[in-house]
């Protein structure tokens, strides 16, 4: 295989409650085979708003075998393959749980984050991280989105759309024309052990973060700007990321206006955003930029880069 794009769901908060996998295997550009499988959980405890988001109930996967019966089958694929996913931490993180719940021996391989290849691709337009803008936008289908199989499939055409668009021959020589692509080892993964809800993980007293270094770089683009962060950022808590801007000089504001210089973009909620996918920060910074305010949106990814980490 050149890579097998992977995607899980989940029951529950608990990220060893995946319930449903998809895995689709890709040759030379092509999408050659597919697997998908339901998954009998630890627990048959599914949470409501879960269910609303991908469809599936206890009755589901009652009869379902457990992750630990279907590795057995499938612990082949996860030696010597590159392993994709989109907002690869968050799979990543369950694949880590499922196989610790199980007491299985971790493998080691090296994955990466659709994201920043398909940030790549973009031509310099300001996306979102959300698979479904990113098929939009790069003219995909995305039938049954939240259907883990479906968004396996999207997410290895995203990949494979961005190969062609820079007219490389495979997803390695892909990595090896953008070297600053976070090519990362499974073995080295920080796993989150469970789904953190948005209202807990974004809150932050802004007066309360105060730089913890000496002196700042008068030359790093986040000096002295004001900087607003929306949606949850998958990789680093939101306390984390402020503190980093303000240790680089940046000034922290917590809505979106003219004097906005950054709107840092995490994933959003559908339930909150609506069908848009867009937060109302996104929807007037995008205003603003329209009327000639000169305001940047980052995406997760393009954040980490300026930061350096």
């Amino acid at each position: 295989m050149d890579f097998i794009s992977l995607d899980f769901e989940i029951a529950n908060n608990n990220l060893n409650s995946a319930c449903s996998m998809g895995m689709v295997f890709v040759k030379e550009n092509q999408i050659i085979d597919e697997s998908y499988y339901l998954i009998q959980p630890p627990t048959l405890e599914f949470d409501n708003k879960m269910m609303s988001v991908h469809g599936i109930k206890p009755s589901d996967v009652i009869s379902a075998p457990s992750f630990e019966v279907i590795w057995k089958g499938i612990e082949h694929h996860f030696k010597q393959t590159t392993i994709i996913a989109h907002n690869a931490q968050f799979d990543m993180s369950v694949l880590h749980a499922c196989l610790n719940e199980y007491s299985i021996e971790m493998p080691d391989f090296n994955y990466i984050c659709s994201i920043p290849i398909s940030t790549r691709a973009s031509r310099g337009y300001k996306l979102s991280n959300s698979l479904k803008d990113r098929c939009q936008h790069f003219g995909i289908q995305l039938h049954d989105h939240h259907n883990s199989m479906a968004d396996a499939r999207a997410a290895a055409e995203l990949v494979i759309k961005s190969i062609e668009m820079k007219k490389c021959k495979s997803i390695q020589s892909y990595i090896n024309r953008h070297s600053s692509l976070p090519v990362r080892k499974f073995s080295e993964l920080k796993p989150q052990t469970h789904f953190i809800k948005r209202k807990n993980f974004n809150k932050v007293n802004i007066s309360e973060i105060a730089a913890t270094v000496e002196s700042f770089n008068e030359n790093h683009p986040f000096n002295n700007k004001n900087v607003v962060f929306t949606g949850t950022l998958q990789n680093i808590d939101r306390q984390t990321a402020v503190q980093h801007v303000v240790n680089l000089g940046g000034v922290i504001k917590s809505g979106v206006s003219s004097k906005t210089n950054y709107l840092v973009v995490g994933h959003q909620d559908q339930s909150l955003v609506g069908e848009s996918g867009l937060s109302t920060k996104e929807v007037k910074a995008q205003s603003l930029i329209e009327k000639g305010i000169d305001l940047t949106i980052l995406g997760e990814q393009q954040f980490f880069e300026m930061l350096g980490i």
